[in-house]
């Protein structure tokens, strides 16, 4: 393929000569010799042999051509004819139709007219009009009268007949001429030796080509006495042909020199491959002629051949660059001993050395198709001192296309795209190590700042949110959880959780209500609700693991027994992996750090991220000691202003309500003693009366202490004796011990069938104390409302006011709703302000207002009261109040089957 069908100049090393100058050095020699006509044939390396370029003459030269014969003395040289002579007369009316004037200008003294032409007034001979040396038609050395007279390398002249006789004898077909010469001069044009000369290497001249001259008409001069002549003027020719391939290869070699310095300039800014293979191929086509063309890249870290541009007869073969065709090195033994064993240029003909095919068939398929037919092969591997990147495989159809000039060329332009390419790889490489460096440099300040911010915080659920956001910055994923476990150990609750918010708010003008984000509190609630299940599966068992990853089975195991909230993050958050890391510190387990990757995305994290994350989990749960220490601390101190703030206030009630009792008992006993002999029964009795019912509010006041005392804290557990309890039994035990007043009725709306299971004393001590207080505080006149009912468990928790909501006591009972026994007692007293509600059920509590009333209490009764009930595994709440207008204090506990013996 010629690289002039691309529309760039053809700088191929065997440009033939230019048309204009093989004309113009034609006709001066048809004009130097007095001749009509002239042939130039040129050396061509392609076929190695020598190829008619031009052929011309004088306009109208028929009309010379039929002039009469006239006898030439002239003789061929000696060892063509050895002195024979040959004749040829026209016939009359063939002399009859030439002009006597013609005749006169065949002998002109003027060279430059003949026939009453110029030189300058010339025609190009087409193979149509002459068949004698057509234009393209090749001449192997010794064939006809060009290729005999290169093999002689000496100049001739002959007759035409002589001609015929001698190369035409044995081809009976007659040639087509329209003006049939009747004297040739042949002669070689030799290459001129004048600088080889003058060094003193002398050497055998080279044949350029051979330039045959003729005249027409029988009375034609013959050229035999300008042989000598034409032997020195065909060294002028040289001459002229010799400088002009010089021009042409200094424009060449310029050309070149652009070509390289353009093709160097452009690998610093491109390193991308298809542009990186486009301007090889652009430049190898502006060289060469290209029929086909293979650049295979060896990339040394993979050990990979990669063969990434590929031209078949042609045509490109798409896909390569964006898709190479990859392969090991030893499945290509023979490339691989070419490149990197050999390292040196490979250049052959396929079509015409078979043996060379056989030994380098690999070199010749692949991507770019069967290049085993080609004429020339050329292989050229692209090397950088001792090391080969690659190889530039070429082929073309022409025969010997590639020259000794253009293959350095080319071999000057494979080492600059290899340089390029190194430079190339060593820049990226550079560039990705100071990129890892940044990247590594900003890693460890984000580890830092998340260390710090760890660090310097001492609220575990702050902590916590560090850690899931930290953690999530350091892997970049959108989600990270942390899961701990539930105070009974069953399973794993969501503490805080990280998850950058995709929904905007925006007003649509559609005049719906704004929907409100979840307040902080709300928020922290719903995190709560993701719970996976951990005591009895295999997280139970992993939590002395570094790190582990759930894969489909493991979470599909998990979905099966999570809550609805679990459920939702395991399934519609799109994770296809968990990474799960354990938090522990020394033998206390905090939870577990979750990770997860989605669907689609990477199959598992880096080492490097599972690290950073590793890192900042054992950095967190050292924080997280220290916080819960520091909270634990700081628990324990506001328990210890707590407790003496509620001793001073105790002191305070105590003092008060002690007192109360014992002045009147003092009192009474002061007017006995003084009034003692004057005394009637009637006062002795009275005062007597008063004194018991002081002595009686100052036991019950003692009592209560000594209850609540053993009670103890919270923490402490009561020994408990559980057995079935029939409620409307142990309310009428309860109302018994009560005195009661005539100013209150109680209203017991009770059904004999309720049991629940509790501790017989305890149910009667809590029902004792709701009853005592709701006297206490109701007017007289007013009624006690004591009420119950079945319900389960899971229709209490809308009954509970957002001041004693409690989700956590509910989660034991997630999968299991039992059934529970609802008590009510509701008064018709003062009520209690909402500012109090909160602490009713503390120890030593009561409502400040209570205090300036006649009724007298230590503020242990809720307390207590409270105490039992959750002991009993129930709750008590303050359920409804309302100022001047009563309470409802509930509390519920399990329902039981009553005993076999009631139900006989």
């Amino acid at each position: 393929m010629s690289a002039s069908i691309w529309g760039e100049s053809d700088l191929h090393g065997n440009e033939p000569y230019p048309l204009a100058l093989l004309t113009n050095l034609s006709r001066q020699a048809m004009q130097h010799f007095n001749a009509h006509g002239a042939c130039f044939a040129l050396y061509d390396e392609e076929v190695s042999q020598m190829r008619v370029q031009i052929h011309i003459r004088v306009k109208n030269i028929a009309a010379l051509a039929a002039l009469s014969v006239v006898s030439l003395p002239d003789t061929l040289s000696d060892d063509m004819t050895k002195g024979r002579r040959v004749t040829r007369q026209l016939d009359a009316e063939e002399q009859e139709t030439v002009p006597m004037q013609q005749v006169q200008a065949l002998n002109s003294s003027d060279p430059s007219h003949v026939h009453g032409h110029t030189f300058n007034d010339i025609e190009h001979v087409s193979a149509q009009d002459c068949e004698l040396f057509p234009v393209t038609t090749t001449y192997p050395i010794g064939q006809d009268l060009i290729g005999y007279t290169w093999n002689k390398n000496d100049a001739y002249a002959m007759r035409h007949e002589d001609y015929l006789t001698f190369f035409r004898a044995n081809n009976p077909r007659p040639l087509h001429i329209d003006a049939t010469p009747s004297q040739y001069l042949i002669v070689p044009v030799r290459e001129a030796t004048m600088a080889a000369d003058m060094r003193g290497r002398t050497r055998p001249p080279n044949v350029l080509g051979v330039i045959v001259l003729y005249r027409v008409g029988a009375q034609a001069a013959s050229f035999q006495n300008q042989r000598a002549e034409a032997l020195l003027y065909m060294e002028r020719i040289a001459l002229n042909l010799q400088n002009d391939a010089l021009q042409r290869k200094q424009k060449r070699t310029s050309e070149y020199l652009e070509m390289l310095q353009g093709i160097s300039s452009v690998f610093p800014t491109s390193v991308k491959l298809s542009e990186l293979v486009e301007n090889v191929y652009q430049f190898v086509h502006r060289v060469v002629d290209v029929s086909s063309l293979l650049l295979t890249l060896y990339d040394r870290d993979m050990d990979r051949l990669y063969d990434v541009f590929a031209l078949a007869d042609g045509q490109r073969v798409d896909g390569l660059a964006e898709k190479p065709l990859i392969v090991f090195p030893k499945e290509r033994p023979v490339f691989w001993r070419v490149t990197q064993q050999e390292q040196q240029t490979l250049q052959f003909s396929p079509a015409q050395e078979p043996e060379m095919v056989q030994t380098y068939q690999e070199l010749l398929g692949g991507a770019w198709g069967d290049q085993s037919e080609a004429e020339s092969f050329l292989l050229l591997p692209m090397k950088m001192f001792n090391r080969v990147i690659g190889a530039l495989c070429i082929t073309s159809k022409r025969p010997n296309a590639f020259h000794q000039a253009e293959v350095q060329v080319l071999e000057t332009m494979t080492q600059i795209v290899t340089v390029s390419i190194e430079n190339t790889r060593l820049y990226e490489r550079d560039r990705s190590i100071l990129h890892e460096a940044q990247q590594r440099e900003a890693h460890l300040a984000m580890v830092n700042s998340a260390l710090q911010a760890i660090n310097s915080v001492l609220n575990v659920t702050e902590l916590l949110n560090t850690l899931v956001a930290s953690a999530a910055a350091a892997t970049r994923v959108d989600i990270c959880v942390f899961f701990e476990p539930s105070p009974n150990g069953e399973v794993l609750v969501a503490h805080a959780l990280y998850a950058p918010s995709s929904v905007k708010m925006v007003d649509d003008g559609s005049g719906l209500p704004v929907i409100v984000p979840p307040r902080k509190g709300e928020q922290d609630e719903i995190i709560n609700l993701i719970q996976l299940p951990f005591k009895g599966t295999f997280l139970e068992h992993s939590i002395d693991d570094g790190f582990f990853y759930l894969d489909s089975p493991k979470l599909e195991e998990l979905a099966r027994k999570c809550n609805e909230g679990g459920l939702i993050f395991l399934h519609e958050m799109g994770i296809e992996k968990l990474l799960m890391v354990p938090m522990s510190y020394q033998s206390d387990f905090f939870g577990f750090l979750a990770l997860p990757i989605s669907k689609g995305g990477n199959r598992s994290f880096r080492p490097k991220d599972v690290g950073t994350v590793l890192a900042i989990c054992a950095q967190t749960s050292s924080a997280i000691r220290n916080a819960q220490l520091f909270e634990r601390r700081e628990e324990a101190n506001a328990e210890l202003e707590r407790i003496n703030k509620l001793k001073d206030e105790f002191l305070v009630t105590a003092s008060h309500e002690l007192r109360t009792p014992l002045t009147a008992i003092s009192g009474y006993s002061s007017q006995l003693k003084r009034q003692s002999s004057r005394a009637t029964p009637q006062t002795v009795l009275r005062f007597a009366t008063k004194i018991s019912v002081a002595a009686q509010q100052l036991g019950d006041q003692v009592a209560k202490i000594t209850e609540a005392a053993q009670i103890g804290p919270i923490e402490r557990k009561i020994d408990l004796r559980m057995e079935p309890v029939q409620l409307l039994a142990a309310l009428e035990v309860a109302l018994n011990m009560l005195t009661l007043s005539p100013d209150h009725e109680v209203l017991i709306d009770v059904p004999p069938d309720l049991w629940f299971k509790g501790d017989p004393p305890y149910v009667r001590q809590v029902l004792t104390h709701l009853l005592e207080n709701s006297m206490k505080y109701s007017p007289p006149g007013t009624a006690i409302r004591v009420s119950a009912t079945a319900i389960l468990l899971s229709q209490v928790e809308p009954l509970l006011s957002e001041d004693q909501a409690d989700p956590g006591f509910f989660v034991d009972y997630v999968h299991d709703d039992i059934p529970v026994i609802l008590v009510r007692v509701t008064d018709q007293g003062e009520g209690i302000l909402l500012e109090d509600r909160k602490t009713i059920f503390d120890k030593f509590v009561r409502a400040p207002r209570s205090l300036t009333t006649p009724v007298r209490g230590t503020g242990l009764g809720l307390y207590i009261c409270r105490r039992y009930i959750e002991a009993m595994d129930g709750k008590i709440w303050l359920e409804q109040t309302e100022p001047n207008e009563g309470s409802t204090f509930s509390f519920y506990l399990p329902q039981a089957e009553p005993p076999v013996e009631i139900d006989e």
